[in-house]
């Protein structure tokens, strides 16, 4: 445990961040508690203990993306055995974690990195450890909070009993696109009248149709289909691509996404409490704050270096 929080702290590969999910569990056999019925590829079996945290992250680290994550699981005394395992049938399903603290008998251990040089533990009893690996007081990481708040914020002119569940397949969704981007800018607003771009949100590209994530999760949840879950696939694709791409990804309240490349532009009366310090996401992010309101419900800021900050609207 000691060895793979050091190493995950700033695990990367040719020079790219890794965030493997690594469960690791007293017992193998309770590997299927979590994941019933999915796949498992045994990378080594009977590697010692005292070397197997490199040898996990190296073997493992980048297979663990889009559903699956690295699992480690002692097999005798002193003795391990380690590989990956699918940790989410689909993405609107519910995932190895939150099975391990539903069920909150089975000792087990979730260790992953929140951020460069944090790292969070957490357990099937729902404790959470985070580790900070710099001179700093050590303290939860508010990445999943902010995440949380976000989608919270892009749901919440939904309603029904399936809203809370795309709340956190949202929140799951975006942690995994925001962990692998390059620093982002994100923005709840109240969908318009007519889909017409705002003026202050006319610079960029506002969609025709909005890519509507709640109309695709829930077409996915009750069809469970091969063609609902293609059209859910591609509507995460297409946030993926927005994410990286520059400006500002405007969500609709009702679990849209409505523009990306946005572009804000201040008024003369604004500049004049921005700060003067500062990149230009971060000058941009400022902006956005001072707009939080009856229309801008939520920002979210996540910058090169994985600092990230989230306000919403008061309610």
């Amino acid at each position: 445990m000691r060895d793979i929080t050091c190493l995950l702290a700033s695990y990367r590969e040719e020079d790219i961040p890794m965030f493997p999910d690594v469960f690791v569990l007293t017992d193998l056999a309770n590997l299927a508690s979590i994941s019933p019925g999915t796949e498992r590829v045994i990378i080594k079996e009977g590697v010692s203990l005292n070397t197997a945290a490199e040898l996990v992250l190296k073997d493992c680290a980048s297979l663990a993306v889009k559903g699956w994550s690295v699992y480690v699981g002692k097999t005798a005394d002193n003795v391990a055995e380690y590989g990956v395992f699918r940790s989410a049938m689909h993405s609107f399903a519910t995932t190895a974690e939150e099975m391990m603290v539903e069920q909150g008998e089975v000792p087990m251990l979730l260790v992953r990195n929140r951020g460069h040089l944090v790292v969070e533990l957490r357990n099937s009893k729902n404790e959470t450890l985070t580790t900070l690996f710099t001179s700093a007081p050590a303290a939860e990481s508010p990445f999943a909070h902010q995440v949380s708040t976000f989608a919270e914020a892009a749901a919440s002119a939904l309603s029904g009993p399936k809203v809370d569940r795309f709340q956190q397949y949202l929140s799951r969704l975006l942690t995994d696109l925001l962990q692998h981007c390059h620093g982002t800018l994100l923005m709840v607003h109240a969908v318009p009248q007519g889909d017409q771009a705002p003026e202050q949100l006319s610079s960029g590209v506002w969609l025709k149709n909005s890519v509507d994530m709640y109309s695709a999760y829930v077409s996915a949840l009750d069809a469970q289909d091969a063609s609902s879950l293609a059209r859910l696939a591609a509507c995460e694709a297409l946030l993926g691509g927005m994410i990286g791409s520059d400006g500002v990804v405007i969500f609709g309240d009702n679990g849209s996404v409505l523009g990306y490349r946005i572009f804000l532009k201040p008024t003369d009366d604004e500049k004049k409490s921005l700060p003067e310090e500062g990149g230009g996401r971060r000058r941009t992010y400022a902006l956005m704050k001072s707009r939080i309101g009856e229309q801008v419900k939520a920002t979210f800021f996540r910058s090169q270096d994985g600092h990230t900050e989230c306000e919403k609207v008061k309610s």
